[in-house]
This record gives C-alpha cells, structure tokens and sequence, in this order.
C-alpha cells in the first residue's frame, strides 16, 4: 500500500513538471490557446550587446604577498 502511494505521489509530481514545462513552450500555448495567434507570431526585439568589459589584467601583479593576507585594512573593516 506504501509503495502504491508513493508511486502515485511520484507520477502526479512527473506528469505536474511535465506540463508546466510543456505549458511554456511557444508552439504548446498555441496549440493549447493559450495566447492569442497574433501574439505568438510576434518575435520580440533584438536586445542591444550589453557585456560589461572588464579590465585587462595587470601582468606586473604579485601573488602571496604577506600585505595580502594580513592587512589591518582588510582583516579589520567590515562593512554594516
């Protein structure tokens, strides 16, 4: 009886995630009606490149200088 719930509760959770993921997809909620047809063949603009450009690395930087691990500034300030 035990194993006959759990597998119930198993296959309703499955078949829920399965149709919500199905529900999101474009052609489904036409299909379903979901969305009207003009808003579904409406593609959305293009977005503008918008990558933050980092800084190019400095190539004259140390690494595992005693200031790095033990600075009072950094051990010592902490912000609220």
């Amino acid at each position: 009886m035990t194993n006959f719930f759990l597998g119930l509760m198993a296959g309703c959770i499955i078949a829920g995630v399965v149709t919500i993921t199905a529900a999101r997809h474009p052609t489904v909620q036409l299909r379903l009606g979901l969305v009207p047809p003009a808003q579904a063949a409406v593609t959305p603009p293009p977005r503008p490149e918008t990558t933050p450009q980092c800084p190019a690395p400095k190539a004259a930087m140390q690494v595992g200088k005693p200031e790095m691990l033990f600075s009072r500034s950094r051990l010592w300030s902490v912000a609220p």
